[in-house]
């Protein structure tokens, strides 16, 4: 049978907008996921606590479960490489050992794997030019995966860094949040009077061309059609 893995914010599927993201990188309107879920069988993910899913295989299994791979899918990050500024989509990654690797006795457990391209996956080594790799514990990245770049002998070390992507929408939606607040004011009962403060306080007779077609961008999102 035909499967179809889509991950969907759940503010999105109670305001029935926006987009889910399939496997692939797909962009699916959630109006449009909600009257394909009508048919499906669908799979739920619930993270930090236990589900009957056996999602812990510690030295039983190398290779990642079809269910650790759903539920590495399903979390904030999960829908690329999670090496820093890679794009490859879900749909094509490896899922790596990120805490120990499984020849120095890595575990087979959904705390410890991440997604990895097969490029990078193979990057990961102990050598200059090599990448070191573990999972986040605790913090606001917590459960996420860091890749530091092995610097050469004597060189000072290089910075552990988490994959920043699979954030942009969800940072440009609080960006955007936040200069409608700017425009409209917390307590504005109605928009036209912001509108006139707007038109105010907005000079782009000396724009540059970028500085002019970023203002068009965010008021268009700003005050969006009917």
């Amino acid at each position: 049978p035909i499967q179809v893995i889509v991950k969907a914010d759940l503010n999105d599927l109670i305001r029935e907008a926006g987009f889910a993201t399939t496997a692939t990188g797909t962009l699916i309107p959630i109006p449009d996921l909600i009257d394909m879920a009508a048919d499906a069988q669908p799979w739920l993910a619930v993270f930090k606590d236990a589900t009957a899913v056996p999602l812990y295989f510690g030295r039983g299994k190398r290779l990642a479960t079809r269910e650790q791979r759903l539920v590495s899918f399903a979390r904030p990050d999960g829908e690329v490489c999670s090496t820093p500024d890679c794009d490859l989509s879900a749909a094509h990654v490896e899922m790596h050992h990120a805490q120990l690797d499984w020849g120095l006795g890595g575990l087979t457990d959904i705390t410890d794997l991440a997604p990895a391209c097969p490029k990078h996956n193979r990057m990961v080594g102990d050598q200059p030019g090599q990448y070191t790799t573990r999972m986040v514990r605790e913090g606001p990245d917590e459960g996420r995966c860091t890749w530091q770049l092995n610097a050469e002998p004597g060189a000072p070390p290089n910075p552990e860094r988490v994959n920043r992507r699979p954030d942009i929408p969800r940072r440009f939606a609080e960006h955007l949040e936040q200069v409608r607040t700017e425009i409209h004011g917390p307590d504005e009962a109605s928009g036209d009077q912001s509108r006139l403060q707007l038109r105010q306080i907005i000079d782009l007779r000396n724009a540059s061309d970028a500085e002019a077609t970023l203002a068009s961008i965010m008021l268009a999102a700003a005050y969006p059609r009917a």
